[in-house]
């Protein structure tokens, strides 16, 4: 990307999975999960069974697209969770596999399955640097889909 203006042939780029990276991107092993910069933070708001925790994002946060991949994004604190299911605001986890569960109250980070839709549904980003907030940043396209 650093030298795509170079290529006169293209007229568009994708800086945002770049930048970001996903978990579609590290299926297709174009990164890993160390690449992947942005993460949506949530919290555990349920645990309705012994293998079942409900998170306050859904759709709305995480977007439905899969890219036929089983789930809608990768918990790093809980990778062998799946989130089975989305509503608008909420995400159902199943949890089975999991050697340690999370508890209700619990902040988890998900790796989104498409980055560049996530980036797009806040108004703003929280940039951190280990565990420092080092700016929030508007998004500068938020609404601007023609």
């Amino acid at each position: 990307m650093w030298r795509a203006h170079e290529v006169t042939s293209a007229t568009e780029h994708r800086p945002g999975t770049y930048i970001y990276m996903d978990r579609f991107q590290v299926a297709k092993g174009a990164g890993t999960w160390d690449d992947c910069a942005l993460t949506v933070f949530a919290t555990v708001v349920s645990r309705p069974t012994e293998n079942r925790a409900v998170i306050d994002a859904g759709s709305k946060s995480l977007t439905s697209d899969t890219f036929g991949m089983e789930g809608f994004g990768r918990i790093v604190e809980y990778p062998d969770a799946v989130i089975t299911s989305l509503s608008e605001e909420h995400g159902t986890i199943d949890i089975s596999t999991c050697p340690v569960k999370p508890k209700i109250g619990d902040r988890v980070r998900i790796i989104p399955n498409h980055a560049c839709v996530v980036s797009n549904l806040f108004d703003s980003v929280v940039l951190i640097s280990g565990d420092e907030v080092v700016e929030i940043a508007p998004v500068a396209a938020r609404g601007r889909v023609g």
